[in-house]
């Protein structure tokens, strides 16, 4: 698969994505939901935050940067947007919890820079 169709599909998957995420927002309410409701809600906007952040990293990576191995780019882009997603979901889960703090913040950055720091020793490891 080309660059251009990969990020087509990327990009037609995350504004269905977004418009299931919408429909759960507006026609959904959160009292009597239950916890179906909450999972639709948490599920459909970790794969809207998922597709978007990777189609915005991707296209960064590989024509703002020019990086040349493009399906390296893209598998990191992946990564750094599944991270970042799910440093977003953690937050509004312990925010609505009542439970969120500046703390949490530092310590879901610091797991994911670990996590992104096993990946590059991985990689270095292989090449």
């Amino acid at each position: 698969m080309g660059l251009r169709a990969y990020l087509s599909s990327i990009g037609l998957a995350t504004v269905l994505a977004w418009f299931g995420w919408a429909m759960i927002i507006l026609n959904i309410g959160p009292r009597e939901a239950g916890v179906t409701g909450f999972v639709m809600f948490y599920a459909t906007l970790v794969v809207a935050l998922i597709g978007t952040l990777t189609f915005f990293f991707s296209v960064f990576r590989v024509y703002i940067l020019r990086r040349s191995v493009i399906e390296r780019e893209i598998r990191t882009a992946f990564r750094h947007g599944v991270l970042c997603s799910l440093i977003a979901i953690v937050s509004l889960a312990l925010s609505s919890a009542g439970n969120f703090s500046a703390w949490y913040s530092f310590l879901l950055i610091a797991v994911a820079s670990i996590i992104e720091y096993l990946f590059l020793q991985a990689h270095h490891g292989r090449g």
